[in-house]
């Protein structure tokens, strides 16, 4: 009979043999075979004190933010030493494992290749058991996706947030000022509704008409802190927007639970982060120093007809060589420019959480807020010639100027529940600079990360 006395015994004696074998092969002067590697580096979801005792949880959502790292915009000159970690076949590869290790609810893509996603990922996502919408701009030829599960999710309608062509409403009464280049940049947000299996085992969800998602890759250049900025303003108007128009269009008062992810290449200091997050928003030192100044930066016509390919911004003239200086007072039209678009945010009646800044503090303080007051982890980009945070994941939420002020603070993880109805209850670790070895260390490299960006995971609970 297969006791569970025998089955111990079995395994034990088995323990023993391969044990014998090891120390025959040393005396024999044989190598015992090397452990097999990962192809990539696993990392544990650390969880907020008090979340794993909850004996009955609510509805759980594990929302991914990765910017994957566009094959065509790899050159060598980039990634000099990065060697076969480079190729399509080992990456795609480490990318898809990491998937599947991770196993997230929403995955918010970037930088995802226009010929990869419909010969491979397209392919892949739906063995997995995920739908998925895939956005692209112009001549890019990479884009956005969200990716979700079938049997938790039904997609129901999207909207595209292209940056280039968006201004505000007349009747809002919000003057935005105009962008000053093409970037072919967007942003993409998709409502979903929750499938029958989960209303039905998860009744609380009923309270709400489903999940609005978005994600978005935000103008890439050294100079690039104004675009941003106005960018980011986008975001929060568009997603208002569509609120409001779901709510006309199903035709009832409930609300939705909101989230919005992905790579804003800018830094927790920087005027896009704190604009959303640190409302009402007022640049100043460095802050306003770095729009400012970028204000003087002065775009190629190439950049500015829709022509341009993805690096290329010649300078007609000379250019500012340092993007953040010490001081920089700026002209009185740059200076309006800066007073406008900070005006214009904090006219907006919208905001976004950073779920990192909510709770990577009570879960991995030795890497939270070192660099910065808003309690964000030191970084996750990791390049060849560049280290920072740039990529997020926000809860969006109405915000009156009247009563909030989170200029000088961070929502704390009860906040976020009980105004939200969201619980934040794991975060992905993120790692210290010490982990990632000596240099040359910029990813991506094999057996290590598949892009020069690392995934960011938020688990909530939606209750």
């Amino acid at each position: 009979m297969l006791t569970p006395e025998y089955i111990e015994e079995q395994r034990r004696l088995r323990e023993l043999r391969k044990q014998q074998k090891r120390t025959s092969n040393e005396a024999l002067g044989k190598k015992s075979p090397s452990p097999k590697k990962d192809i990539f580096i696993k990392r544990p979801m650390l969880a907020l004190p008090g979340t794993d005792s909850l004996d009955e949880p609510e509805f759980r959502v594990k929302i991914m933010s990765y910017n994957i790292l566009a094959q065509s915009l790899i050159r060598r000159t980039l990634f000099p030493t990065n060697g076969a970690a480079l190729k399509w076949p080992n990456r795609s590869k480490a990318l898809l494992e990491e998937f599947k290790h991770y196993n997230a609810d929403i995955l918010c893509l970037q930088e995802v290749d226009v010929i990869q996603f419909k010969s491979f990922w397209s392919k892949e996502f739906d063995k997995l058991g995920y739908n998925h919408k895939f956005y692209s701009c112009g001549t890019k030829n990479h884009g956005v996706a969200i990716v979700f599960r079938k049997d938790m999710f039904i997609f129901r309608y999207q909207t595209v947030i292209n940056y280039d062509k968006e201004d505000t409403d007349p009747s809002d009464n919000i003057e935005l000022p105009p962008p000053r280049t093409i970037t072919q940049n967007i942003g993409l947000l998709a409502f979903l509704e929750f499938t029958p299996a989960v209303l039905k085992k998860y009744p609380k969800v009923r309270e709400r008409n489903g999940l609005i998602i978005g994600t978005t890759h935000m103008f890439w250049h050294p100079f690039g802190t104004f675009e941003r900025t106005r960018q980011a303003f986008l975001v929060l108007y568009k997603y208002k927007q569509f609120m409001k128009t779901l709510s006309t269009t199903i035709g009832n008062s409930k609300n939705f639970y909101t989230f919005f992810s992905g790579d804003m290449n800018s830094q927790p200091y920087d005027c896009p982060y704190l604009s959303i997050t640190a409302k009402p928003v007022s640049y100043d030192s460095r802050a306003k120093n770095v729009i400012t100044c970028a204000l003087s930066y002065q775009y190629s016509k190439r950049r500015n007809s829709l022509e341009v390919k993805d690096g290329e911004d010649a300078m007609d003239k000379p250019n500012p060589t340092e993007t953040e200086p010490e001081f920089y007072e700026g002209t009185s039209e740059e200076q309006k420019l800066v007073k406008s678009i900070q005006d214009a945010h904090n006219a907006l009646d919208m905001r976004a959480i950073s779920l990192y800044a909510v709770g990577y503090k009570q879960v991995h303080p030795n890497n939270s807020g070192l660099d910065n007051n808003r309690n964000e982890p030191m970084f996750s980009n990791w390049a060849n010639s560049w280290r920072g945070l740039l990529d997020y994941i926000f809860v969006i939420s109405r915000w009156d100027a009247g009563k909030e002020d989170l200029a000088s603070r961070v929502d704390s993880p009860l906040e976020v529940e009980q105004n939200q109805g969201i619980r934040l209850v794991k975060l992905l670790r993120m790692p210290e600079p010490k982990e990632m070895g000596p240099e040359p260390s910029g990813q991506p490299r094999l057996n290590q990360y598949p892009s020069d960006h690392l995934c960011l995971i938020a688990e909530v609970e939606l209750v």
